[in-house]
């Protein structure tokens, strides 16, 4: 079973690869980045991802990483990314996280009821990924 697991694992991870780190980038040129983020929102919205516990099982099951929230202030959660798929896209140069920090945006925004931004901080020496959500 855990053959097939890691081969269904790699499958995924490769997909992810092809249409993030690719394909998508070829299509959406300098807009890429935009596009993903708001893209990022939508899906929160459509698979009603206002709980940290669906978000984190959302990522686990897209192979996106582990989400973890590491600090919460008045205005902002920062949380961050990281497993074995963050280090090979990073390690891979693919610095893009906007889908994610999208996500992140939107579910925050549902489950606090603020209008909500994040941003992306790269965590090169950890590899991982760090992306902190504002709210008004």
């Amino acid at each position: 079973m855990t053959e097939n697991t890691e081969h269904s694992n790699e499958h995924v991870y490769f997909i992810n690869q092809l249409y993030r780190d690719f394909l998508l980038p070829t299509i959406l040129g300098d807009d890429n980045a935009t596009i993903l983020y708001w893209a990022g929102k939508r899906i929160a919205r459509h698979y009603d991802l206002a709980d940290l516990d669906d978000l984190v099982e959302f990522f686990n099951m897209a192979q996106f990483g582990q989400l973890e929230k590491v600090k919460e202030r008045r205005s902002s959660t920062t949380f961050e990314i990281s497993g074995q798929n963050v280090e090979d896209r990073l390690n891979s140069d693919s610095k893009e996280f906007s889908l994610e920090s999208g996500m992140i945006a939107e579910a925050v925004q549902k489950s606090t009821g603020r209008t909500t931004e994040s941003e992306i901080h790269i965590l090169d020496k950890a590899k991982k990924v760090q992306i902190i959500a504002r709210f008004g």
